[in-house]
């Protein structure tokens, strides 16, 4: 889930990771370039492999809905253990365009292909930006500047690592750089300094590497004393040249610095692609669809065992459930979005692929992001009959869960958008858990419903087994009623 900041945990894609651009459950940062932000680079969606027919369903209980019994592809813990394997193997994650995601997306196929569903990838395009190690940037003489409280690199930074003089650009106004003309004579090969302020970060840094800048280091003299610099973003990639922030102190620092200074980026910026999976099950008649939904992405800095493992895994457990068990009147599709972290990248390409009429037949979407915290504060969210099947469910299976609102903050969004309508179950992030809310659902008041949110521990071990097998068994039922 996109990082939130409750209660409306994020109006996503309102600017790129709060940078210029967009964000996804992964985060926000916290500064763009000042001025008009420019807008993240959009995925597109294009079937990459259709899948073979479904296989013949194992069987079907008489009368209702087969038992998921543990250890069983019916129960989420299954899939769950599959996911975190997966993480444990793949340096310590899932994300997106990664030997990890890749793993995932076959996992997840190969599973709905067992469990009897139509299976087809979509691909995906995507900015993708990995730093693999901390900015480095030395003054003569030695002295380093602190990692995240004295510099920070610009997301969508290019990579290098160089040792010239500092020219400072613009004089120290806060429009510095943003003009052609403060470019005219710059030296190449030397490394920019510039104030930040009026144009985005990415237009400074495109001036600074035309004029043949070695590296650009971005002055943000308001972070003296309070925080470290703006944590921004360049909103795509494509400059080629190392970019980071200093503070102001660092700032004229380097202003000052008589001989060659260091400017050390590592970091992977480029547009890459991954696969959504998309299943389909038959209905017995009728033309309307009923679709739930799943990230399987996690970010870079942890295997995301809840963070969407728990869902993945939910979905998955349902697909068998529902393969061998009655088919409903209305057609099934689940979905399994890559990329959501960077910015709802995948499900917005799928809604953007479907025609207004394809549009009109989904009457519900069902999205599931984190519904295992271990300090779990159960919500359920939408409108309509999607929200209300889910919450009748839910209601009738433990305490009643609390009504919220996640704004923009996972895949619901893209779908909510397009004027379908949509539902969704959520169990907490980092936000921590009020008195009320501990004691309505056994939870721990003053901690978060989430403290590995986002971050390595977030494994197996911070999943709570019975919440997912609750909102397993809800979200089946609540699927059921929708799709008749």
């Amino acid at each position: 889930m996109i990082r939130p900041s409750r209660p409306l945990l994020l109006a996503v894609l309102a600017a790129v990771l709060a940078a210029v651009g967009l964000g996804g459950c992964g985060g926000a940062a916290s500064g763009s370039g000042d001025g008009s932000g420019s807008a993240g680079a959009g995925g597109d969606a294009a079937t990459m492999s259709a899948g073979t027919a479904p296989a013949k369903p194992s069987g079907s209980a008489a009368g209702g809905a087969p038992q998921a019994r543990a250890g069983t592809a019916g129960d989420p813990w299954t899939h769950l253990r599959a996911l975190a394997t997966i993480g444990a193997g793949n340096r310590g994650n899932r994300a997106a365009g990664t030997p990890g995601g890749v793993a995932t997306e076959n996992l997840i196929a190969s599973r709905l292909r067992d469990a009897g569903w139509a299976v087809r990838f979509e691909r995906v395009s995507f900015p993708f930006f990995d730093e693999r190690r901390p900015p480095l940037v030395e003054l003569p003489g030695g002295r380093r500047l602190a990692a995240g409280g004295d510099v920070r690199t610009l997301s969508y930074s290019g990579a290098g690592d160089v040792r010239a003089p500092v020219k400072v650009v613009g004089g120290g106004r806060t429009d510095a750089g943003c003009r052609d003309g403060d470019w005219d004579g710059f030296p190449r090969g030397q490394i920019a300094l510039v104030r930040r302020g009026v144009c985005p970060f990415a237009a400074k840094a495109r001036r600074a590497q035309g004029a043949g800048a070695a590296a650009i280091v971005i002055e943000d003299r308001d972070a003296n004393g309070r925080r470290g610099p703006v944590s921004g973003t360049l909103g795509a990639p494509g400059i080629r040249i190392p970019t980071v922030a200093v503070d102001g102190e660092s700032g004229a620092g380097l202003a000052r610095a008589d001989g060659g200074v260091r400017v050390r980026v590592d970091a992977v910026s480029e547009q890459r692609a991954a696969r959504n999976v998309v299943a389909e099950l038959p209905g017995t008649g009728g033309d309307r669809v009923v679709m739930a939904g799943a990230h399987l992405d996690s970010v870079p800095a942890g295997p995301g065992v809840n963070d969407d493992g728990s869902g993945v895994a939910t979905l998955l457990a349902l697909a068998d459930r529902l393969g061998r068990g009655p088919r409903p009147r209305d057609t099934l599709r689940f979905g399994f979005w890559t990329a959501e972290e960077l910015g709802l990248y995948g499900s917005r390409a799928y809604v953007r692929s479907l025609s207004a009429a394809e549009r009109r037949r989904v009457r519900s979407y069902v999205n599931l992001d984190m519904v295992g915290s271990p300090n779990a504060v159960l919500e359920t969210y939408g409108s309509g009959d999607t929200e209300a099947a889910l919450r009748r469910a839910l209601d009738a299976r433990g305490p009643a869960p609390a009504a919220s609102s996640i704004g923009g903050a996972s895949d619901h969004a893209s779908f909510q958008r397009a004027g379908i309508e949509v539902g969704g179950v959520f169990t907490g992030a980092s936000e921590r858990v009020g008195a009320a809310e501990a004691k309505r659902f056994g939870a721990r008041a003053g901690q978060p419903a989430d403290p590995c949110y986002h971050r390595a521990c977030d494994t197996l071990a911070n999943v709570d087994r019975s919440m997912v097998r609750r909102v397993a068994d809800a979200v089946e039922a609540g699927v059921r009623s929708l799709a008749g």
